[in-house]
C-alpha cells in the first residue's frame, strides 16, 4: 500500500526532523514567484535598511504600527554576513529564506509529533499553498510556524495543566502580528478552564512570561524607531480605529468560505462538513478535534467580519484544517485500497499545483529584479529606476543591493481622511502621459523603467525614449494594471562618458 511506505511515526526523531527540513530546502529551491509585498516590503526590505543603512519603508513604518523583531532576526544575519564580507545579493536575498524554510520544517516536525497520524503529516508536507508560503519571508509564514510550534506544546490534557512554555510564544506572535490573538483566544480560555484548580499560579505564568515577552518585543522596537514604542497599541489606534486596511480592497462578509478554504483544501474541502458532522456527534465536550474545530470556527468568523481579506491572514489555519480533515473516519466510506488511490491522486496533483504557482505564476517581479542588478552592476553610468507597476509589485533593495536611486508608484491610504482621496498610483493610472510630463518636466527621466506590458501603448511618447531590454513573462491572468509580461526599458541616448 503507498501509506505503507510512510510511517513518519516510526522514525527516530532526529530522521524526522532531518528529512521534514531537507524537504523545506527543496521547497525552498523550487518555489521562486512573487506572492504578496509583504515577503519583501515588511521583512527584507526593513531589514535591509537596518543593516546597512539604505531601503525604503513603507508608510507602516512611519506610523510604527509594524514590529522590527521579525526584520531584526534578518538584520543580524544581513550584520553577520557583512562582517564576513559575503553579503552578496545572493546571499541577502536566499539566506532569510533558507532561515525560514529550516523553521518552517521544525514546526511541521513538531506537529507531526503532536498529530501521531501519518497521513495528516502526509497532507501538510504536500499541501500546495502552505508550501508555496513556507519558505518566504512572511509575517503570516512566521505566525503559522510558531503556531504549529506551540500548538505542539499546549497543555492539551488536564495532566499537563502546569505546562505554560507555549505562552512565551503566543506572546512573540502578539508583538509580531497582533490578530494573532484572535486565534489564540479560545485556546487560552481553555488553558484557564483547566487550571482552574490553580489560578494563583496561572497568574503568575501569564503575567510574568507576558512581562518577560513585552520587555524583549517592546525593548526590539523601541531601539529600531529610536524612541519607546508600543507597536500592537499603534497597530490598534491605526488599522481598527480608523479602518484603514480597506483602502486595500474590500470582500464579501463569505469570502474565506468560498475562496480561502477551497484554496487551502483543495477538493478535500468537500470532506469538511462530514468530518464537523462526526465531531458533533461523538458529543466529547473536550478533545482536541473539537476545540481545533472552535478555533477554525471562531477565527474565521472574526476575520469575515473584517471588510479586508486576504488567504495569508488566516494561514495558521492550515495544520488545524488539514488534522481535521485527517482525522475523519474513511474506513466508513472507502476500502483502504481506494483510500491509497486517493491519496496518491491528491499528492500527484498538489505538486503540479505547486510547481505552477511556485515556479510559473507571477515569476515576472523576481526575475526581472535579477536581470536589473546585473544591469546595474554592469552600468558605466549613475543609474536611477522608475518603476510605473502597481505599487509594491517587484522586490527592492534586498534584491539589488546597492544603493542606487529607485522610485515607485506610492500607494499610501487615506490617512488624513481627504475627500475624493486617491493615492499615486490610481491618479498615475488614471492618465499615465499626464503624470509622466509633470513628473518629469522639469527634471531627466530615468536610465531604467519597468513596467507591465498592458501600459506601454498607453504611454507610447514617453516610451519611444526608450528601448525593450527584456520581456519576462508573468502571469496568465492580467488584470487592469497588471499585464501578462514585466518589461524592463532602457534610455537609448546615454552615451559611454569620454
Amino acid at each position: 500500500m503507498f501509506l505503507h511506505y510512510l510511517r513518519f511515526g516510526r522514525m527516530a526523531d532526529r530522521n524526522l526532523l532531518c528529512l521534514l527540513i531537507f524537504i523545506k530546502l527543496i521547497v525552498c529551491w523550487l518555489v521562486k514567484t512573487f506572492y504578496v509585498p509583504d515577503e519583501y516590503w515588511q521583512s527584507l526590505e526593513v531589514a535591509h535598511r537596518q543593516a546597512f543603512g539604505y531601503g525604503y519603508l513603507t508608510w507602516e513604518w512611519n506610523y510604527k504600527i509594524r514590529s522590527y523583531v521579525y526584520p531584526f532576526v534578518i538584520s543580524i544575519i544581513y550584520k553577520t554576513l557583512a562582517i564576513f564580507r559575503l553579503d552578496s545579493p545572493e546571499m541577502i536575498i536566499f539566506l532569510p529564506r533558507l532561515f525560514q524554510a529550516m523553521l518552517s520544517g521544525f514546526a511541521e516536525y513538531r506537529f507531526s509529533k503532536w498529530t501521531q497520524n501519518d497521513l495528516t503529516t502526509v497532507f501538510l508536507l504536500m499541501n500546495p499553498f502552505w508550501n508555496y508560503c513556507a519558505t518566504r519571508t512572511l509575517i503570516n509564514t512566521l505566525e503559522t510556524s510558531l503556531t504549529m510550534i506551540a500548538l505542539s506544546i499546549f497543555p492539551w490534557n488536564e495532566k499537563d495543566k502546569h505546562k505554560s512554555n507555549f505562552i512565551w510564544l503566543v506572546g512573540f506572535m502578539f508583538f509580531i502580528r497582533p490578530t494573532a490573538a484572535i486565534m489564540w483566544a479560545p485556546l487560552c480560555l481553555y488553558h484557564v478552564y483547566i487550571f482552574k484548580k490553580s489560578i494563583i499560579q496561572l497568574i503568575k505564568d501569564y503575567f510574568f512570561i507576558g512581562l518577560c515577552v513585552s520587555g524583549i518585543a517592546i525593548a526590539i522596537d523601541s531601539y529600531c524607531y529610536g524612541q519607546l514604542v508600543v507597536t500592537p497599541w499603534e497597530f490598534f489606534k491605526v488599522n481598527v480605529l480608523t479602518n484603514v486596511a480597506n483602502h486595500y480592497g474590500k470582500q464579501p462578509l463569505l469570502w474565506y468560505l468560498y475562496s480561502a478554504l477551497p484554496v487551502f483544501l483543495l477538493i478535500k474541502v468537500i470532506i469538511l462538513p462530514f468530518v464537523i458532522r462526526d465531531i458533533i456527534y461523538e458529543k466529547k465536550l473536550i478533545s482536541k478535534p473539537l476545540i481545533s474545530l472552535v478555533i477554525i470556527v471562531w477565527t474565521i468568523t472574526i476575520y469575515s467580519l473584517l471588510p479586508h481579506k486576504e488567504h495569508r491572514f488566516i494561514l495558521p489555519l492550515i495544520p488545524l484544517l488539514v488534522y481535521l480533515i485527517t482525522n475523519f473516519n474513511y474506513q466508513t466510506y472507502v476500502s483502504e485500497k481506494l483510500k491509497n488511490i486517493i491519496v496518491f491522486i491528491l499528492l500527484f496533483i498538489n505538486f503540479g499545483l505547486l510547481c505552477y504557482i511556485g515556479v510559473v505564476h507571477q515569476q515576472g517581479s523576481t526575475k526581472i529584479m535579477h536581470y536589473l542588478r546585473y544591469e546595474i552592476y554592469n552600468s558605466q553610468f549613475d543609474i536611477d529606476v522608475m518603476f510605473l507597476t502597481p505599487c509594491h509589485s517587484t522586490p527592492f533593495y534586498s534584491y539589488v543591493h546597492q544603493n542606487i536611486s529607485m522610485e515607485f508608484l506610492t500607494c499610501e491610504p487615506n490617512l488624513q481622511n481627504q475627500d475624493n482621496y486617491l493615492d499615486e498610483a490610481d491618479i498615475f493610472f488614471n492618465d499615465p502621459m499626464a503624470w509622466l510630463e509633470k513628473r518629469y518636466t522639469n527634471s531627466t527621466i530615468p536610465l531604467f523603467v519597468v513596467m507591465y506590458d498592458n501600459l506601454a501603448s498607453r504611454i507610447k511618447g514617453f516610451i519611444d525614449n526608450y528601448h525593450l531590454v527584456l520581456s519576462v513573462f508573468d502571469s496568465f491572468h492580467p488584470s487592469t494594471n497588471r499585464g501578462s509580461n514585466l518589461y524592463l526599458y532602457k534610455f537609448k541616448y546615454k552615451t559611454i562618458p569620454i
